[in-house]
């Protein structure tokens, strides 16, 4: 397999392997969440990964004094939970922005399909490892880049399969765990990029991003 030419192309491409591949695995029943309730938590056994069938589920972790930092929105047809494979506990705990659908699959079973097929071990390699390049991307963003940068950078990533549009639960709150910023900071920041007309928003309805505009603005951030 060619690789994709840019890392855009590696995402795309892994975004729909892990769904392709545990979807092939999830022929059982799915498991119905409520908006803000657990899949997982935080130093619970690990067993199994999870397909996201419908909803939005965000992963965190918790530092030792209980502030909260989101690692990644997940959206259907995503699994998580992998960070199972590299310890016996989880490293992160798994929670519901809205009412969603998981489908548990055992690593056993995960494990099995990827020995069968060793295409889809490459792919799944690569896709941990582009997981992990988020990661270390994130951090060097939180240490060097200004908060407008990493503000920019999440509402493009935020709103990059839904035309524009980043669901409601997408909080301030939620936004201000994502770049490690303030919650008033983040609230000042919006206000802004509705101002200079590069997000529309109202106070009960989804944020509406003009891409086009905001990476243009992010350009200018970073130079």
């Amino acid at each position: 397999m060619s690789a994709p030419a840019d890392h855009a192309g590696c995402l795309a491409v892994s975004e729909r392997f892990r769904g392709a591949l545990c979807e092939r695995l999830a022929d059982r029943p799915g498991r119905p969440i409520r908006a803000g309730g657990f899949i997982y938590f935080q130093g619970d056994d690990a067993g199994s990964v999870f397909l996201l069938r419908r909803g939005l589920v965000k992963t965190s972790v918790h530092s030792l004094d209980e502030a909260e930092v989101t690692l990644r929105i997940h959206r259907p047809n995503e699994i998580f939970g992998e960070l199972c494979l590299c310890a016996g506990g989880r490293r992160d705990q798994a929670r519901a922005l809205e009412s969603s659908e998981v489908v548990e699959i055992p690593l056993p079973a995960l494990i099995a399909q990827l020995e069968r097929d060793p295409q889809a071990a490459h792919d799944f390699t690569r896709s941990i490892c582009e997981r992990l390049g988020e990661a270390y991307e994130r951090l060097r963003s939180v240490s060097l880049d200004p908060v407008r940068a990493r503000l920019a950078r999440a509402l493009l990533a935020l709103s990059a399969s839904d035309d524009g549009v980043i669901p409601p639960a997408i909080t301030q709150d939620e936004l201000a765990r994502m770049i490690g910023a303030r919650r008033e900071v983040v609230s000042t920041l919006l206000n802004r990029l509705r101002e200079n007309g590069l997000i529309r928003y109202t106070r009960s309805g989804p944020v509406r991003v003009d891409r086009a505009a905001l990476s243009d603005f992010l350009r200018s951030v970073e130079r």
